[in-house]
């Protein structure tokens, strides 16, 4: 299947093998950007291959494969992260998580946005962001649970809300 799409007179197996071994690589980078959790990214990559096998026969340029392969690892990541937002808010107890039974589906929406936006963040500020705002820590847990100073922990809640703030006033996430 894979050298009917990639097979051209000149090339050979090595090549084929080597552009395969290409498009996986910049498959997980680009899931792995996105999800920031190796066997996550891992994952994305594997679902993405067996969706690029079944719409094999929609790529119209043999030249834009790894284009097309890096879109549809890219979609794939984000409805992963999507599906996993949707359960957690889905089942108020998973991971301690306690949502307010009378929560609407626009708080539900609301906390959706902010919790993809969080995830974009760097890991340490995004573990500290998810205690604090998720599982309702005082700064001084958060401190104990991560063995970091509390003026780091401090300093990170303020960076990282200043970045949150900044991404939420993204005018490309505004709608039209």
């Amino acid at each position: 299947m894979w050298t009917s799409l990639i097979q051209t007179d000149q090339s050979s197996k090595e090549q084929q093998d080597e552009l395969l071994m290409d498009v996986y690589k910049q498959m997980f980078i680009v899931t792995y950007s996105i999800m920031r959790n190796k066997s996550e990214a891992m994952d994305a990559v594997q679902e993405s291959w067996v969706k690029i096998l079944r719409k094999l026969d929609t790529l119209r340029d043999r030249d834009k494969l790894m284009q097309w392969a890096k879109v549809i690892a890219t979609n794939t990541a984000y409805n992963m992260i999507k599906r996993k937002v949707a359960v957690s808010l889905c089942s108020p107890e998973e991971d301690g998580m306690v949502l307010a039974s009378s929560e609407g589906v626009e708080d539900r929406v609301l906390r959706n946005i902010i919790f993809e936006e969080i995830a974009k963040l760097e890991e340490k500020t995004r573990q500290i962001l998810t205690y604090k705002f998720y599982y309702d820590l005082k700064d001084k847990e958060i401190a104990e649970r991560m063995d970091l100073p509390l003026g780091t922990v401090k300093a990170r809640i303020h960076r990282g809300k200043e970045q949150l703030r900044a991404m939420l006033n993204d005018p490309m996430l505004k709608p039209d």
